[in-house]
């Protein structure tokens, strides 16, 4: 699939700031890909892991803005890797949205454990920017304008 930053500029607006940094955890390259393809157009800094220990581990030296995280994938799943991010409070308060292809349910577990929206797979891609934005603005963003 491929997009054309062109066509995703519209998306783009001024953010509190600069750009924010988005770290996206997921086991499919292919969305991997898509999601960078389509934050970085939108003018945010992206970062992947393909595992939730990696992201784990990549956390301690990036505190990303928000994260994107799928449910299913090897080593540890989205709800461990939620569970382990409210649990420390260097990482607390960083929003996470669950992008993923699994049942209700699994989207009901990862939003008790504290993702604050779901994006289910396959998504369109300007839904998908719409609520990045929305995301953004209601939590990271209001929390830069107070600083």
């Amino acid at each position: 699939m491929q997009h054309t930053p062109q066509r995703y500029s519209m998306m783009s607006r001024p953010r509190p700031g600069g750009a924010f940094t988005i770290l996206v955890i997921d086991d499919d390259p292919g969305l991997l890909e898509t999601a960078t393809e389509l934050l970085s157009a939108d003018g945010h800094r992206v970062l992947v892991a393909s595992r939730g220990l990696d992201a784990l581990a990549m956390m301690q030296a990036v505190h990303p803005d928000l994260i994107l995280l799928d449910y299913y994938m090897p080593d540890m799943d989205g709800l461990a890797v939620i569970e382990q991010l409210k649990a420390d409070a260097a990482t607390r308060r960083i929003p996470v949205v669950a992008v993923t292809s699994g049942t209700a349910e699994d989207a009901n577990k990862l939003r008790r454990a504290g993702s604050i929206a779901v994006i289910l797979k396959p998504f369109e891609p300007t839904d998908f920017l719409h609520t990045i934005a929305g995301v953004l603005n209601t939590t990271v963003g209001r929390r830069r304008s107070e600083s």
